[in-house]
């Protein structure tokens, strides 16, 4: 916050409290709440304090958003790539993956895929690139919801609650199991491992309010999984570990050839990058057989991109409150200020500030919105694509999400659409930010000398935030592409086209396509 943001953070509230008592007295005379109708006239005498917040706001939100000032924060990314490429044993983290699939790889699999919110188990087929109707095909797949609950599953019950969603669905597929050789499996996970192999890998923090890692930091996740699915009589085998993001990189390449990285945007957020192995430090490969490093010219990498950004894209007094109450500050700073988990918890910060000034809501905070992450992201997207007339919608919506005794006015629905959009506005260039400077990286002549490629280069994406949240996908697109046409590599690559692909079902299909690659002769 500069010096002149606190002042005027002063004056607001000195100026709420003198106004607070007269609205007090104006309640008490009349005894009775305004009506619909009263709600829709704005009071003439209003000294207009919600609008010099909504003002800040959009100036605090968007100012950061300039081409001149974004291509500076991707140059800071890129060199923050570059320096955690080779010390960081938390970030840019090399899989066992050292080729893009052909397209000609065919087989059925078991894919897993443990997100943020949802744990899928599914049956996939991979037919070939060029088969129709479809190459990649999901013949059953079961969906189990990952709410607070599960979150807070010690990883003894989390494990054993995982492998009896896997159980119900080769029940209901009616798999048959092997007698003597255990059941292939394809892990997509969306949480931080150390690789030890295309198999297995070191559990680390999770983040996202799961608590099953803190007894299990540094055990295998492969062994952890197929030790909860012998519990229930499973005999399973994970032959592939992937990341999320390097599963919708995978899943996209075995259409796309173009296809280089992959972003995920959803709860959380993260990306995947084909990166040469020679940009890395030795350290960050562990210790794997010196015939690995001969067949591996480059290797899909988990960036862990949520970790990038401190010190580097501008915050505001409510990503600082934000930050500072939660349980892993700095841990995740592009994520606190992008993603559908954090998105909404920004708008409540912000209703916090302009009730406590007796602005909103008559200066009462709604009970509904008392708890931290109470607000979910979906009333932001809501307010964002109504289109109705004078936002009827957005009170009624509002008026119900809230549990309102009366609606709220025009000016209240005014303000809350200015604070999202201004929110979501800053998370679609910050995540553009972050992946251009990804895409300026795998072209920086540091890290690959002789950087190349086609006329076209695609981002597979995939996620609730980046897919459905109403214009995020394409502002985002529009970002990296001003970027890649004004940055410092324009001469060189101006012409090459950079498109956000959206992907479906990416993470389920990709772990498969990961076990296919594991199988090739």
């Amino acid at each position: 916050m500069t010096l002149l943001d606190f002042f005027r953070s002063i004056l607001r509230h000195l100026a709420a409290m003198l106004l607070i008592p007269s609205t007090l007295k104006h309640m008490a005379v009349s005894h009775k709440p305004p009506n619909t109708e009263d709600t829709l006239v704005e009071p003439k005498d209003d000294i207009c304090l919600l609008d010099s917040l909504k003002d800040e706001i959009m100036r605090l939100f968007r100012d950061p958003c300039t081409m001149r000032r974004m291509l500076s924060m991707s140059s800071a990314l890129r060199t923050q790539y570059k320096t955690k490429l080779q010390e960081s044993d938390a970030c840019m983290l090399p899989s066992y993956c050292h080729s893009l699939p052909t397209g000609q790889e065919k087989g059925t699999y078991i894919s897993l895929d443990v997100g943020g919110s949802t744990f899928r188990v599914a049956l996939v087929e991979l037919q070939g690139r060029n088969a129709r109707p479809s190459p990649l095909v999901v013949k059953r797949m079961t969906t189990s919801k990952i709410d607070e609950r599960i979150r807070r599953l010690p990883s003894a019950q989390f494990f054993d609650w995982m492998a009896g969603r896997i159980q119900e669905m080769l029940e209901q597929e009616e798999v048959t199991l092997p007698s003597d050789e255990p059941l292939p499996l394809g892990l997509a996970w969306s949480f931080p491992i150390e690789q030890t192999s295309h198999r297995g890998g070191k559990m680390q923090g999770m983040g996202k309010g799961f608590t099953c890692h803190e007894d299990t930091i540094g055990m295998d996740l492969g062994t952890l999984v197929e030790a909860a699915c012998a519990g229930r009589q499973l005999k399973v085998r994970v032959e592939a570990i992937v990341n999320d993001s390097s599963a919708t990189l995978l899943s996209q390449a075995y259409l796309d050839p173009a296809t280089s990285m992959g972003l995920i945007l959803g709860t959380g957020t993260n990306a995947a990058a084909y990166l040469p192995t020679s940009c890395m430090g030795k350290s960050k490969f562990g210790f794997r057989d010196p015939a690995w490093f001969d067949r591996a010219e480059k290797v899909i990498t988990n960036t862990e991109l949520s970790m990038f950004g401190k010190h580097i894209l501008p915050e505001t007094r409510w990503d600082e409150l934000l930050n500072s109450q939660h349980q892993m500050p700095d841990f995740q700073p592009l994520e606190y200020m992008t993603t559908g988990r954090y998105l909404g918890e920004l708008l409540r910060l912000i209703i916090v500030e302009a009730v406590e000034m007796g602005e909103l809501f008559h200066g009462i905070m709604p009970e509904s919105l008392l708890e931290r992450y109470s607000l979910d992201t979906e009333i932001l997207a809501k307010l964002e694509q109504d289109n109705s007339w004078n936002l009827k919608d957005s009170v009624f919506m509002i008026q119900d999400a809230f549990g309102l005794k009366v609606p709220p006015t025009r000016k209240e629905i005014s303000f809350l659409r200015a604070a999202t959009e201004s929110i979501s506005y800053r998370a679609s260039a910050y995540i553009a930010v972050a992946v251009h400077a990804l895409w300026a990286l795998q072209r920086d002549p540091e890290i690959n000398p002789t950087a190349s490629g086609g006329p076209r280069t695609s981002i597979a994406c995939n996620g609730s935030v980046i897919l459905k949240y109403p214009g995020f996908k394409a502002r985002c697109e529009g970002f990296i592409q001003q970027m890649s046409k004004a940055g410092s590599l324009t001469r060189v690559f101006s012409s090459r086209k950079v498109v956000l692909e959206p992907t479906s079902e990416a993470a389920i299909l990709g772990a498969a396509v990961a076990v296919a690659l594991e199988n090739v002769p």
